[in-house]
């Protein structure tokens, strides 16, 4: 069997001497795993960082079996990132969420565009606050759409927590504290809904990314 897609890298683990599994967030085919034969050499090593964008070929004796991947880079999106800790603690962040919930196999391309257009924001003033609202359309896309109608705060990890006016006006203006409690908000409902009763263990860089706005 052989198929070729494109798609972001998610995760990357290293797979015998000199092999690497990456799984990609693919346009066609959602989240899938493959074998990258030699992937742990310094070539194709710095080609294979997660949130890359790459072109893949996947080929397998059958549809169930892992398979291999060939590929070559589209854009080395997370190398430009690597002089702000913040921007690419963002991409580390969307890269595990989507890595650890969604289902592999299952095509996603709401949620692939989604992913692809916050990916393309990156440069933009209002990438945070693109990135909390793309959370919240990850989870409804999911199920979980919280309910927002009449309320202007909740009580959250022992804080009291005003809504954010960007979720109800995109066009609203937003300070470090607004992004700060989309985030908590956000949390609260991937830990209750999806990271919590699966038994998943919440991403190290997902609470990275909420401690820079967190206005100790």
């Amino acid at each position: 069997m052989t198929w070729g897609d494109e798609g972001y890298i998610l995760g990357v683990n290293i797979y015998g001497e000199n092999s690497s599994i990456i799984s990609i967030l693919s346009k066609d085919h959602g989240h899938h795993k493959g074998i990258i034969y030699g992937g742990t050499s310094s070539k194709l090593k710095k080609l294979i960082h997660i949130g890359n964008k790459i072109k893949v070929t996947w080929k397998s004796k059958s549809e169930d079996a892992i398979g291999y991947y060939n590929f070559e880079l589209i854009d080395a999106v997370a190398p430009k990132y690597f002089d702000n800790d913040k921007k690419l603690t963002a991409i580390l962040s969307a890269t595990s969420i989507c890595l650890k919930i969604l289902p592999e196999r299952n095509v996603y391309l709401t949620v692939y565009n989604s992913f692809e257009d916050l990916f393309n924001s990156l440069n933009s003033n209002d990438f945070f606050k693109k990135y909390v609202l793309w959370e919240r359309f990850l989870l409804s896309e999911l199920g979980y759409n919280l309910d927002l109608e009449n309320k202007d705060s909740l009580k959250l990890f022992n804080k009291n927590i005003s809504y954010p006016q960007y979720f109800h006006d995109n066009s609203a203006s937003f300070t470090d504290k607004d992004i700060y409690n989309g985030l908590l908000i956000n949390k609260h409902q991937l830990l209750n809904y999806i990271f919590e009763p699966n038994k998943v263990k919440f991403p190290f860089y997902r609470i990275k990314l909420e401690n820079f706005f967190n206005e100790k």
